[in-house]
């Protein structure tokens, strides 16, 4: 600690006192500094290593990012249903040819693997004045085709 220490007989202050001292005591900063300055100069050569090692090859396969999901829209809007497949308007009657392309574009990890195709989900919407029997008119066409993971959407009310 530092301080200001007076001869005798100088006390600089009433009866003896000493005067108040402003300015800031630096030796405990010091000493903090000091001991972050070893620390980093003990730490600094571990983070660099020089040693070249041979590692073995990892025998787990990466995971398969997941295909980018295909969406089968229905509309109705009063003279009859219309089926969208992501954003083409699709005849009922080629919907599932058209659905398998789409699925086929939107997982390129399948690269002509039918089954796995066939096994990639498909997501139904349908607006709200659609009735249910055209929604189960669709699924069937989808089903006909051998997609057998059809997924109904609705609107997310949280919001």
């Amino acid at each position: 600690m530092g301080g200001k220490v007076a001869a005798p007989g100088h006390g600089g202050g009433k009866r003896g006192r000493l005067d108040v001292n402003a300015e800031p005591n630096v030796i405990p900063f010091i000493d903090v500094m000091l001991v972050l300055l070893i620390i980093f100069m003990v730490a600094a050569p571990i983070a660099t290593v020089d040693i070249q090692v041979d590692l073995p090859k990892s025998k787990i396969l990466p995971s398969k990012r997941p295909p980018k999901p295909t969406w089968v829209s229905v509309t109705d809007d009063g003279t009859g249903i219309r089926t969208y497949v992501m954003n083409d308007e699709v005849p009922m009657e080629n919907l599932g040819p058209a659905t398998f392309d789409a699925v086929t574009l939107n997982t390129p990890s399948a690269q002509g693997d039918e089954q796995e195709i066939l096994d990639q989900r498909v997501y139904i919407r349908a607006q709200t004045e659609t009735q249910y029997k055209n929604v189960m008119r669709v699924m069937n066409r989808l089903q006909d085709r051998g997609f057998t993971k059809i997924a109904l959407v609705a609107e997310d009310r949280r919001r």
